[in-house]
């Protein structure tokens, strides 16, 4: 399959590309920033809030798939500036799947939304599945719920085969270190190596997510594209405290440190746990989670160990 994956350079986009990649698709990398991509000859530069510059993109590489994964992924990041999410995230989106509607190539389209879009969940009606009420609750989740809205229309013209990803928590070897686990496992490697005192800042640890591995995220991601369409929770199908993920990563790590509160990394007040059911995928295309927590985290701290060893942070 001829695909082009729109945020190839991001944490999610490099790990689909190496999946596309091994299982022998024509892989073409759209990213902000040239240079960016593993395969110059198959690099794209596109500013997706520029409909011309997405234009361009899908008329030179002429996909069969497209996976839209670009777009402001840190939930601070968009509450700091809901104008420019809104520019990326949701008008973004629109160019995309318009550009690939008036193509006319029978092009299937995998849009990559959240599971934040459900916000707030009552402990009664877990797990969350496709069918539970929407009901976003910070700029993140509501610009990703307005952009679905988009495909949404798109998909039921039959101009596009599309498919809504609502992927959980997940993480993985090269993740923003913002984001908890990745956090961890750095503070970690940098007193592993003697760089910093043998002190862990964290923020709630008595949050309960749905973690699960960014590789059979990615996995999933391809198995849509050949679906029929339609919206698809992903995740490991059970909650995992926050707690869990330090204890797991102090115990891969082997290094004694003491414990401090940050508040800088409360996000204020959370729903207490979360976690979603993936039956739906499974019946669609067989896709269920196969990496362990356990295998995950030793990757995601062997990671940052190296990238601490080699001055990279």
């Amino acid at each position: 399959m001829r695909a082009l994956v729109i945020g190839a350079g991001g944490f999610v986009g490099r790990h689909l590309v190496a999946h596309l990649m091994a299982e022998g698709d024509e892989v073409y990398g759209g990213v902000q920033v040239a240079g960016s991509y593993s395969d110059p000859s198959r690099e794209v530069v596109i500013d997706i809030t520029q409909a011309e510059s997405v234009a361009n993109a899908v008329r030179v590489t002429k996909p069969e798939v497209v996976y839209h994964l670009a777009g402001i992924a840190f939930v601070p990041e968009a509450e700091e500036d809901f104008e420019r999410t809104l520019a990326v995230n949701v008008s973004g989106t629109a160019h995309v799947v318009h550009q690939c509607a008036i193509a006319d190539r029978n092009i299937s389209l995998v849009y990559v939304s959240s599971a934040e879009v459900y916000g707030a969940v009552a402990s009664s009606d877990l797990p969350i599945r496709e069918t539970t009420p929407v009901h976003p609750t910070n700029n993140y989740s509501l610009s990703k719920r307005m952009a679905e809205l988009i495909v949404e229309r798109y998909g039921r013209t039959k101009s596009l085969r599309c498919s809504i990803a609502r992927p959980f928590n997940h993480i993985g070897p090269g993740q923003d270190k913002r984001f908890v686990s990745a956090s961890f496992a750095l503070q970690l490697a940098r007193i592993a190596h003697g760089q910093a005192p043998a002190v862990m800042r964290v923020g709630n640890l008595e949050a309960r997510r749905d973690f699960s591995e960014v590789r059979d995220i990615v996995r999933g991601y391809r198995l849509l594209s050949r679906t029929s369409g339609g919206i698809f929770n992903l995740g490991s199908g059970r909650a995992r405290a926050v707690q869990e993920v330090l204890d797991t990563l102090l115990s891969i790590a082997g290094v004694n440190v003491s414990i401090e509160p940050d508040p800088s990394r409360l996000r204020g007040p959370e729903t207490p746990e979360l976690y979603g059911s993936y039956e739906a995928i499974r019946e669609a295309c067989g896709w269920h989670p196969e990496i362990s927590f356990e295998r995950s985290l030793e990757d995601v701290y062997r990671y940052w160990y190296d990238q601490v060893a080699a001055g990279r942070v």
